[in-house]
């Protein structure tokens, strides 16, 4: 659902785009890319790493009347930590993006557990492609990113050199209170 934010949000890759001059014209080609500020606002949101490049291009169509539909590419590459080893993973976007605006959905009343395409979204008076490709981009990454070798059963276990007692949470409290007995 990326159409126009409510008053106050932060965009990190803000490219709004005006819906009434979009249908007016009939047709725009858009090509984006995040400047170096807006990529660390993304890895921020995407609690990555890093965002080392992301970009998005496309066309913008009227649909129908008075609707919209929008086919893009969505390219980037993004660094996130490996849930299991904390390595680095690099995950390369290279994703179609489409989506219809139709004026005859109320955003107010979208029905989140509905079975309808996904792809079609209510329009509203300002269309963000950075905002587009922010959703499209959240929803590619790997929810829980695995640097190579690592499986779906490996976690990480304790070394001969581990002091299991480290672990404990309260270790350092038995710690303490023993060594204020010992001055006692």
């Amino acid at each position: 659902m990326a159409n126009a934010p409510h008053r106050g949000t932060r965009i990190e890759f803000p490219r709004p785009l005006a819906t009434q001059r979009l249908i007016r014209d009939g047709q725009h080609s858009f090509d984006e890319t995040a400047t170096e500020e807006e990529r660390a606002a993304l890895a921020d949101l995407f609690g990555a790493i890093s965002v080392d490049e992301l970009s998005f291009s496309g066309t913008i169509e009227r649909e129908g009347h008075d609707g919209l539909r929008l086919n893009g590419r969505l390219r980037g590459t993004v660094v996130q930590s490996c849930v299991v080893t904390l390595a680095p993973v690099k995950t390369k976007l290279n994703d179609k993006v489409e989506r219809v605006y139709s004026p005859d959905i109320d955003p107010e009343n979208i029905d989140l557990d509905s079975d309808e395409e996904d792809a079609l979204e209510p329009l509203t008076r300002t269309l963000d492609v950075g905002l587009v490709a922010t959703e499209a981009a959240a929803l590619a990454l790997p929810a829980y990113p695995k640097a190579k070798g690592v499986g779906t059963g490996d976690h990480i276990t304790n070394t001969a050199d581990d002091d299991p007692e480290k672990e404990k949470p309260f270790a350092a409290l038995a710690a303490l209170k023993e060594k204020l007995s010992d001055k006692s």
